[in-house]
């Protein structure tokens, strides 16, 4: 049967559809900044993540405890976090420590994407580091909305039933499995990249860190895909953000833009077009705090580096993988 042609009610309903949550969107990131300070809106942006991410999220446990344990890996990644800038080596540390709990707390996530909220969360916060009265209302806005998504997601899921008990988080993984297999790709390859950027003074390792996070993914037939547009992409949003906010569009129009492009956003499917964006989202924000030629090449390096740092990681992993197994191929429901 030929499939009937979309008609223009039909893309205004996806509009109307859209349009209610992202001004939700728009409004709990302007309250989050007003209470908590605008050095803490990218916590906001994380927070807001998680909530319409882990809502009615299943990791493998009770409601009960999975909403504890959201929010209890929000407070702790922020206070790692915090902690992290004490010194190059305690940020080691504290990598370790976040990366070790985070990998345990998604072993039994079956749609392989419950890590991204943390993940990310964790990348950021270090990336965007805080002092004196913005660290307590960032540890205060992380045990209040961090909370609050636990009992949303406790409340949402309260018929859901546990396939693993609590203890099950932390029982002896094998190598032989490929959700163990990629979450110590992943762990130690990021672990490795935020020491390596901070022992390297990179003043945006969370760009590098962030393309890991989005190269090494659980979905074994995206990998080889992003690891050849990160960085194509990337260059296209520096170049559409210098166009755009450098030559085109006057400043008192950008804010504007800037808004109308986050809900254009929200219709995107394509790797690419998304990478797009969020490189031309992330200049956005790095050009209030540097000049724009600057956070530009940044972007740029940033990305390079951790595209490079991702594809050197996912051969050398998968060459040990491959040498254990006597030559076998593994895969991720293994």
């Amino acid at each position: 049967m030929k499939e009937r042609k979309k008609s223009w009610k039909d893309y205004a309903k996806v509009v109307m559809t859209k349009l209610p949550v992202f001004i939700f969107c728009v409004i709990f990131i302007s309250g989050y900044s007003h209470f908590f300070g605008q050095e803490n809106s990218i916590v906001g942006v994380i927070l807001l993540m998680g909530l319409l991410m882990l809502m009615k999220a299943d990791f493998g446990y009770s409601s009960a405890v999975s909403g504890g344990l959201i929010a209890i890996t929000f407070i702790g990644i922020g206070g790692l976090a915090l902690l992290a800038g004490a010194g190059l080596w305690w940020g080691l540390l504290c990598h370790i420590i976040a990366m070790v709990w985070m990998l345990a707390l998604v072993r039994y996530d079956v749609s392989h994407s419950l890590y991204l909220p943390f993940f990310m969360g964790y990348v950021m916060f270090v990336g965007y580091p805080v002092s004196g009265h913005s660290a307590e209302l960032r540890m205060l806005s992380l045990i209040i909305i961090g909370t609050a998504i636990g009992l949303v997601h406790f409340v949402l899921n309260r018929s859901q039933g546990s396939r693993h008990p609590f203890r099950e988080m932390w029982a002896p993984f094998s190598l032989k499995e490929g959700q163990a297999r990629w979450a110590t790709t992943l762990g130690v390859t990021l672990v490795l990249t935020l020491f390596l950027g901070e022992a390297m003074g990179f003043p945006k390792t969370m760009w590098m860190a962030l393309s890991v996070v989005s190269l090494l993914t659980p979905l074994e037939d995206e990998v080889h895909k992003r690891q050849w547009l990160r960085v194509p992409a990337t260059l296209l949003g520096c170049l559409l953000f210098f166009t755009l906010f450098g030559y085109l569009i006057p400043e008192s129009y950008q804010s504007t833009v800037v808004l109308m492009a986050g809900f254009m956003s929200m219709f995107i499917n394509s790797y690419f077009i998304k990478t797009i964006y969020n490189s031309f989202s992330a200049l956005v924000t790095a050009t209030l705090i540097m000049p724009t030629e600057s956070a530009i090449w940044l972007r740029i390096l940033g990305n390079i580096i951790g595209s490079i740092i991702a594809v050197a990681a996912t051969y050398l992993f998968a060459r040990i993988w491959k040498k254990q197994d006597g030559g076998d191929e593994y895969s991720l429901d293994a």
